[in-house]
């Protein structure tokens, strides 16, 4: 049997738009799952904040000088812990333009931003190829587990 890491995670909401449409036990499992797949293995300790633009974009522009809003940021806090913050409000239309359901976009980011914690990059055209073929893969595995 695979063993999964042992993972700490804290959910923050710093706003309450579509609160419904994620849950923490699915985010919790998510992780655990990605992190596994990735032969991930010891504690982890995970902070994600489901947060609004206007955050997101004072984030993106105090840790890395890049002044607007993102959909999802990342920081590294050591070997194996990290902080993610999904910008609902942009997660809602991207989905609304891909034609998928807003879980099915948030549970995309989530994986997105936990790659970035394991150096995955989508700065250069290769890196971001195999980033998103890896994110894509992963997201489809864990629907066809839970649903």
């Amino acid at each position: 049997m695979k063993s999964v890491p042992q993972v700490s995670f804290t959910l923050l909401a710093s706003t309450r738009y579509l609160a419904k449409a994620y849950s923490r036990k699915d985010l919790h499992d998510l992780a655990s799952f990605v992190l596994g797949s990735e032969r991930i293995r010891g504690p982890v300790e995970l902070a994600l904040d489901m947060t609004h633009p206007k955050r997101i974009q004072a984030l993106n522009r105090h840790f890395r000088g890049v002044d607007r809003s993102t959909d999802v940021i990342s920081f590294r806090n050591g070997s194996l812990e990290g902080d993610i913050a999904i910008n609902v409000r942009q997660a809602e239309l991207q989905a609304k333009r891909m034609g998928h359901p807003v879980r099915r976009e948030i549970r995309l980011l989530w994986i997105h931003g936990l790659l970035h914690l394991l150096n995955y990059t989508d700065y250069e055209p290769k890196p971001r190829r195999r980033m998103f073929k890896r994110q894509n893969e992963l997201l489809r595995r864990w629907e066809k587990k839970v649903g």
